[in-house]
């Protein structure tokens, strides 16, 4: 088999057409047809099958798509080697993290490329998506090695509208949860976020869901409920609301392919990450903690920033 026919029935897979695909590649639909004809030769067997709607692999097929997949990841995870290019991947939120951890390994050496990419759907490390992660929670990958380098505490977060009408106190106790609107993380199937906790503190209402932070974020700000976010962060247009007792902390590692501790330059962005996300959580605990003992210092947080008398 040539690995440029698997190239192209792994895109005929992605796009679900050959014309799709020929685009991808810059081939002809005819010219994908006639490649894929060649590799189902080599194979001995049919591996795509055409439908009036486009076209789906066999069963069969899949593995070998999978194999092709990997392959190009490992291909491309090769170039940037050569190319000096490291690839950063971090969720949303952390984007200045990753700015000023990018900064400090080009300053470092400068023939150093950074690529970062914010994202709400994680990559995958294991399969060399990216280089280098800041992840919260541990992997179960064996082929991953990760370094704990602090953890984000949750907090409460809601629009001066919102807490007027439903919250004057901007405190939330036990007997609140079940009478205010949250709005969270959608991945509450998995186990994910502080959600759990929310619902075993009595929360009933969650009329907004998403991946996505800013979504999340904009929702509150339009006064659509209480959001939750990272404790000691200014969020514009939201006010802090004062917990009760802690929600459960997240702890945060930078996780890396085993095949890349040896390569300086992945070391050196890794450790930047890790100094840069240790300043900040230290920075955001020192200042969530004014935070969690009461209206008296939500008052006092927001007569700083001149919100009330």
């Amino acid at each position: 088999m040539d690995w440029d026919d698997c190239r192209v029935l792994l895109e005929v897979h992605r796009r679900g057409s050959f014309l799709a695909a020929g685009q991808r590649l810059g081939m002809s639909a005819s010219t994908v047809m006639r490649r894929v004809s060649t590799l189902e030769r080599a194979l001995g067997r049919s591996v795509v099958h055409r439908t009036s709607h486009g076209v789906r692999l066999e069963r069969e097929a899949l593995a070998l798509v999978s194999i092709a997949a990997g392959f190009e990841q490992a291909l491309g995870a090769h170039d940037r080697e050569r190319a000096g290019t490291v690839r950063l991947s971090v969720p949303e939120g952390f984007g200045a993290v990753a700015a000023q951890a990018a900064r400090r390994c080009w300053e470092q050496d400068q023939t150093t490329i950074v690529e970062v990419s914010v994202e709400s759907r994680l990559v995958d490390l294991a399969e060399r998506e990216a280089d280098i992660g800041l992840r919260g929670g541990r992997s179960a990958s064996n082929v991953l090695i990760e370094k704990r380098v602090g953890e984000v505490k949750p907090a409460l977060y809601a629009s001066a509208a919102y807490l007027a009408a439903h919250l004057p106190g901007r405190r939330v106790t036990r007997d609140d949860y079940a009478g205010q609107r949250f709005l969270v993380d959608e991945r509450v199937s998995q186990g994910l976020g502080p959600f759990h906790w929310l619902v075993e503190r009595g929360a009933q209402s969650f009329p907004l869901r998403s991946n996505a932070v800013e979504t999340r974020l904009e929702a509150a700000r339009a006064g659509m409920g209480i959001v939750v976010h990272a404790a000691g962060v200014d969020v514009p247009g939201l006010e802090p609301v004062a917990l009760d007792a802690a929600g459960p902390s997240v702890p945060f590692y930078v996780v890396m392919h085993r095949e890349l501790r040896q390569v300086p330059r992945m070391r050196a962005m890794a450790r930047a990450l890790g100094e840069l996300f240790a300043e900040y959580t230290t920075k955001a605990t020192s200042r969530g903690e004014q935070r969690v003992d009461g209206p008296s210092a939500c008052r006092r947080v927001a007569a700083a920033r001149g919100d009330v008398a």
